[in-house]
């Protein structure tokens, strides 16, 4: 019989539950022996069964019934009254807009709104260009290497 903390009696109860089957087999008479002296781990092994006591109750319940009845459902006729061009008519009125949209502005008719100067804009340098390339390959190297443990991994 192996001499257990309370800390791990609790933690056993916590993750096993009450029932000393599910316990590890070197741990049981130790935790048996340790809920009758320790209070804690005796209220602990109380609460425990309770829990698993509650859960067999809720296990063994009756299945709920289906609240929706296919067939009744099946059954009603179907609304078949809106032909299938009109369920397109939003994706078409959608479509002409964008389209008139693209045309327009094609055409030009951006200049009616307002004349604005156009934005050109100015490429940037690579943020690695003042770096020199021993840098370049130390920092490649130290992002992209796998580690010891990712090489047993992979």
């Amino acid at each position: 019989m192996t001499t257990l903390s309370p800390e791990t009696a609790l933690d056993i109860i916590a993750s096993h539950g009450a029932d000393p089957a599910r316990w590890p087999a070197d741990s049981r008479a130790g935790l048996l022996a340790l809920a009758g002296s320790d209070a804690a781990v005796a209220a602990a092994l109380a609460d425990a069964r309770s829990l698993d006591a509650a859960l067999a109750d809720w296990l063994a319940g009756p299945v709920p019934a289906l609240a929706v009845d296919v067939a009744a459902i099946t059954a009603l006729p179907q609304d078949r009254a809106r032909p299938a061009a009109a369920r397109w008519q939003p994706a078409a009125l959608a479509a002409s807009l964008a389209l008139v949209l693209a045309v327009g502005g094609w055409l030009g008719l951006k200049s009616l709104v307002g004349s604005e100067a156009p934005v050109t804009v100015a490429a940037a340098p690579p943020p690695s260009a003042g770096v020199e390339l021993a840098e370049a390959d130390a920092a490649f190297a130290y992002v992209f290497t796998p580690t010891a443990t990712e090489e047993d991994v992979i």
